[in-house]
């Protein structure tokens, strides 16, 4: 009786130990699965905010890019823009769209169930989990049809830039063609106003070649004319001695036969006195 008591109190004691242990075990359990469950809380809540911080950073960028364009796509057709100035309008239409690509390719980085699960890809969200995989989804949409929308005014400004840029093509073409023709212009009167004073030059020159031939002649003219003077005045001269010594030939002659008549007369005389004396 004694033994059947104590076995009694043995096995309700054991029992007790049991429950106690088991109660104990479900208590760790469940403080465990809820630390567990508070530290997968805790971590998909930071990996959630690292994600929306990336996500309002490419948001920022994209405003930016935004404003950028808005500054273009208004004033493209511009025809008072100089071409430095549409230069540049295209380097930033190009560089804004190229901007946008890496933005998409950093959106495309952020898998939000991957950031939200982290390792435990195969683990099966909960449902605070698939709350902030839904809200990363929900914000990264917003941002790529934010870009998606930028993408299809870059389409219509890019379109605009190409009819301009090819109007202004054909306006350099035709400004390039005037100035081409310009410039033939401008060389065939200079080349007429070369020939024009070439041909005015042969023309002096030949003119002061007559002018100087005719000098040249006229000079020998005159010293022709003067050669012949002085030789005509010379042979005046030639003539007046001779006239000159003629005449004194002449007074001689007369002279010489004046005074041989003298002579005679006067023998004359003294030969009739002769006579008369006989």
């Amino acid at each position: 009786m004694l033994n059947t008591q104590n076995n009694r109190t043995i096995w309700l004691y054991g029992a007790t130990a049991i429950s106690l242990a088991l109660v104990g075990s479900g208590i760790a359990y469940y403080i465990l699965e809820d630390d567990k469950q508070v530290k997968r809380r805790k971590a998909g809540r930071r990996a959630e905010r690292t994600s929306l911080r990336l996500l309002h950073q490419i948001k920022e960028e994209q405003q930016a890019i935004e404003l950028n364009i808005k500054k273009v796509e208004g004033n493209i057709e511009d025809q008072d823009c100089d071409e430095k100035s549409f230069k540049q309008k295209e380097y930033t239409l190009a560089h804004s769209n190229e901007l946008l690509l890496r933005l998409m390719e950093k959106l495309d980085a952020i898998r939000p169930l991957t950031v939200i699960m982290g390792s435990e890809t195969e683990a099966e969200p909960n449902e605070f989990e698939r709350s902030l995989v839904s809200n990363i989804k929900a914000k990264k949409r917003n941002v790529i049809e934010s870009i998606e929308e930028l993408f299809r005014r870059l389409d219509v400004a890019n379109i605009k830039v190409k009819k301009e840029s090819s109007r202004r093509e054909q306006i350099a073409k035709e400004k390039e063609r005037l100035e081409k023709e310009e410039t033939e212009r401008l060389a065939r009167e200079e080349k007429e106003r070369e020939e024009v004073r070439k041909e005015n030059e042969r023309l002096a020159k030949e003119e002061q070649e007559r002018i100087a031939q005719e000098e040249a002649l006229l000079r020998q003219k005159e010293e022709e004319v003067n050669l012949a003077q002085e030789i005509l005045s010379k042979q005046d001269d030639y003539e007046q001695v001779e006239i000159i010594e003629q005449e004194e030939a002449n007074e001689q002659e007369e002279q010489a036969s004046k005074q041989e008549e003298a002579i005679l007369a006067a023998m004359k005389e003294v030969e009739q006195e002769h006579e008369d004396s006989k």
